[in-house]
């Protein structure tokens, strides 16, 4: 089981009465909403990193082609 920890967050009362009203559990989608922005700014961040040799390697395959080009039918 994991374990959860109480957070403190601020949301327009409208939409935490509407989101009620509809059923919709806050935590979890507060928790998924985290989840998915925290995977996206990881993903940014190495991103970031490796941009120089994302930037090489897409350079070698302009210059050189992929491996598998002969192989291709269309």
């Amino acid at each position: 089981m994991t374990r959860k920890t109480r957070v403190s967050v601020t949301i327009d009362e409208a939409v935490v009465a509407k989101a009620k009203a509809a059923g919709v559990n806050l935590s979890a989608v507060a928790e998924e909403a985290i989840r998915f922005e925290t995977r996206a700014e990881e993903m940014r961040r190495w991103a970031d990193e490796n941009k120089a040799a994302l930037q090489a390697k897409a350079r070698q395959i302009e210059e050189e082609g992929l491996w598998s080009d002969g192989f291709r039918l269309f």
